[in-house]
């Protein structure tokens, strides 16, 4: 590398780093309920050796019913023990991941392609991709899964040109290492690493004792899998699954049937029952997952994971994509460009099993791959236009980033913050300010919408002590989909507010959403909470007034 590779790696490890830690704690404004889950049981860990539910230590972490994997609470530990629980404590280890993913991403590329503008072009894609920036500023166990991929990918290659065991065999615990780190995993990263040591078949099993190397993976696997196989997979897949949606069966299948003449009719049940609705949702979801709609110009549904208005990837880059994979098909025969469609093609497949397809955190594990074929575009591009100006699609190039970048800046650092504000837990921030006044610290609180798991934000925000936690802890029964919603601790009870009746409660603060709470209770009304826009989110009333 000479003097200005270096330099210009310097700068792109730079822009990434400012536009993933820039205001870190209070952009996004205020933590999602995940961000809150994982931060107040690495809290609990910290305190206690426990979790929120009183288990030592575990490897699989029940979490609203739903499970989570290990690795990125325990990495997040220590971020807590140093910074305490805050938002910055939980977003730094995905940012740091995200930061050291663009340069891991650039050591890929030149070992792949023996190409370091290649290798810089496509970390500097990545390190501006809107899709990465955001997903780096929350708590995002897949952001960490990436990472480990593509660092098990460059060790992989490493082994193979050293012919080492021992540089195996750390590959395949950095592959196995995101099995403990994202669900969506357990399906990429299967599939990935089994193309991956087809493709390069011959050259594996030269190396000495290969077989060493996948025994202590595959065992790594087993023990993550022999926890979360039947309890944690089964509960996430139920939950999350296209057949998680109870009604799924009612509206996609029975009703279809009555169009019938006869709703029991062998055509009938041959045209709509569940492997054909399975099929199609998949190959639906799948479809929708690689759409210019969800690239380019919206993203998915999910707020935790998009900004209103704005795709996965700037539309500059779609032209350069289809040029790059065009490029790619056609150099298919070389086995770094059939890795780099492989990958493409592969990610797709675990969303796809999902509802809410297509969904930007499930099919996160592609951003690589089309950072990848984006700078391939570019350079196919630039190899076309310099025969006769070579100095025209930089120039065009910087232009078009230039404009997209600062747009997004001003989307995501602006305009975010106070218009999604609703969807972040910044209210619930300075609702958690009030109840915990000394004034009002020997009262009861009641709040509505316990399926929104406010318990999460009171806790976390409260510094609630865990051990005192894990006793109080009251939970309603598992519902329809798998989820467990918590119903009290302490002096906080979660349940709809009857205004008629509750309101003679004694000593207590109720707490709902502004648009639930009746006019008439105006005198009653202690604080207001509004969101940074100011619009009223929380009403508090004060059953003593």
């Amino acid at each position: 590398m000479t003097f200005k590779d270096k330099l210009f790696l310097v700068l792109i490890l730079l822009l990434a780093a400012f536009l993933r830690l820039y205001h870190i704690s209070s952009i996004p404004p205020g933590i999602n309920r995940d961000e809150g889950s994982i931060g107040y049981t690495a809290y609990s860990l910290l305190k206690t050796g426990k979790d929120e539910y009183g288990r030592v230590l575990p490897l699989s972490f029940e979490s609203f019913g739903d499970w989570k994997l290990p690795l990125y609470i325990y990495t997040t530990i220590p971020f807590v023990k140093v910074l305490g629980l805050t938002e910055a404590a939980v977003r730094l280890p995905s940012a740091i991941a995200g930061i050291l993913t663009v340069g891991a991403l650039f050591v890929l590329v030149r070992l792949l392609f023996q190409s370091t503008p290649l290798a810089l072009l496509s970390a500097f894609i990545l390190s501006v991709m809107p899709w990465h920036i955001h997903i780096s500023r929350v708590e995002s166990e897949s952001n960490i899964a990436i990472l480990l991929s593509t660092l098990a990918t460059i060790v992989f290659f490493k082994a193979l040109r050293y012919k080492r065991t021992s540089i195996l065999t750390l590959a395949g615990i950095l592959f196995a290492l995101t099995y403990y780190t994202y669900h969506g995993n357990h399906i990429f990263t299967t599939i990935y690493t089994l193309g991956l040591i087809f493709l390069y078949r011959n050259e594996v099993f030269g190396i000495p004792r290969w077989f060493v190397s996948a025994i202590v993976s595959v065992a790594l696997v087993v023990i993550i899998l022999a926890f979360t196989l039947f309890t944690a997979n089964k509960t996430k897949i139920s939950g999350i699954g296209i057949f998680g949606d109870p009604t799924i069966i009612h509206s996609q299948i029975e009703l279809p049937r009555l169009a019938h003449d006869s709703a029991s009719s062998f055509f009938s049940r041959l045209m709509h029952n569940k492997t054909v609705y399975a099929v199609t949702a998949i190959a639906q979801n799948y479809l929708k997952s690689y759409s210019p709609e969800f690239l380019f110009i919206q993203g998915g549904g999910n707020h935790a994971h998009n900004i209103k208005g704005y795709g996965n990837m700037h539309p500059v880059e779609s032209i350069f994509l289809l040029l790059g994979l065009c490029f790619a098909l056609i150099q298919i025969k070389k086995k770094q460009y059939l890795l780099v469609v492989w990958w493409l093609l592969v990610a797709g497949i675990a969303p796809a099993i999902t509802k809410d397809a297509p969904h930007s955190n499930r099919m996160f594990a592609v951003v690589p791959a089309l950072s990848i074929l984006v700078a391939l575009g570019i350079q196919y591009a630039h190899t076309f236009i310099r025969t006769k100006k070579t100095w025209l699609l930089p120039l065009i190039m910087c232009i078009l980033y230039a404009g997209s970048l600062i747009l997004y800046i001003d989307a995501y650092f602006i305009h975010f913050p106070k218009e999604e504000a609703n969807y972040w837990g910044i209210g619930y921030k300075q609702l958690s300010a009030v109840v915990n006044n000394p004034k009002y610290q020997n009262r009861n609180i009641v709040m509505t919408m316990p399926e929104e798991s406010p318990y999460i934000y009171m806790v976390f925000y409260g510094l609630y002590d865990p051990s005192v936690y894990q006793k109080q802890a009251v939970r309603y029964p598992i519902s329809r989909d798998g989820f467990t919603d918590v119903k009290g601790f302490g002096r906080f009870t979660f349940r709809p507010i009857d205004w008629g009746a509750d309101t003679s409660l004694p000593n207590t603060l109720l707490i709902s959403k502004a648009k639930q709470v009746p006019s008439s209770l105006t005198q009653q009304i202690i604080d207001t909470i509004y969101l940074p826009n100011g619009q009223e989110q929380f009403i508090v009333v004060d059953t003593a007034k």
